[in-house]
């Protein structure tokens, strides 16, 4: 299905996708807890930003996430195998970080998706070599097309999915989802991509830190 494309429809795709999906997770054996589902927008076209633990976040988030969203991923992640199949599967827009010009390509298309009424995830962190309970930077570059495309931004938290790796899928400890309150338009506007990176990574840290001791 990944390579004849034009045999399908996207509804088809999506739906066969987050199956595999499912059915990996369940066979490996781990737990995966949503919560504040109702804190996710009526309206298509918003923007999901989340902080970023491990290789395993957007599958947790497709996992729990009840309606179709794509993805922004690094384009190294998107030649792994399994995340191969799954992004020419699902939307999604590769970024190939040491090409300005692909970076400046993809989000003008993630604006237009945006326009159009599609969700987005992304991961304004960029990567997850660190320490676990802690946030690195979020990239002010990730919140451009969310600004041009003035959509709503719902921020997530991710919670242990850190165990998966560190202790070799013999972990007992769910990893949680947590939908945060979104942020409409209204409350970002007049703010530098560079605030509205600030204001996302606060309230995803308020929350961890009530909830990742």
């Amino acid at each position: 299905m990944a390579f004849h494309q034009s045999k399908y429809t996207e509804d088809e795709m999506y739906a066969y996708c987050l199956k595999m999906i499912k059915f990996a997770v369940d066979t490996a054996g781990l737990r995966v807890e949503a919560y504040g589902l109702e804190n996710i927008p009526e309206n298509d076209g918003f923007y999901i930003c989340a902080n970023h633990q491990e290789k395993f976040d957007p599958l947790a988030i497709w996992y729990t996430f009840p309606r179709k969203t794509g993805v922004i991923l690094d384009d190294v992640a998107t030649h792994r195998p399994f995340i191969r199949e799954v992004c020419r599967l699902i939307k999604s827009q590769k970024l190939i970080k040491h090409n300005p010009h692909s970076v400046v390509k993809a989000y003008s298309e993630i604006t237009k998706e945006l326009k159009a009424g599609n969700n987005y995830m992304v991961f304004p962190e960029g990567g997850y070599e660190i320490t676990a309970c802690q946030l690195d930077e979020f990239h002010a570059g990730s919140f451009k097309s969310a600004q041009r495309a003035h959509c709503t931004i719902l921020p997530v938290a991710v919670i242990d999915s850190y165990c998966i790796f560190d202790k070799g899928f013999k972990t007992s400890r769910p990893i949680q989802i947590h939908y945060l309150k979104p942020i409409l338009p209204d409350e970002y506007d007049g703010m530098s991509t560079t605030e509205i990176a600030e204001l996302v990574k606060g309230r995803i840290k308020s929350h961890l830190d009530i909830y990742q001791k």
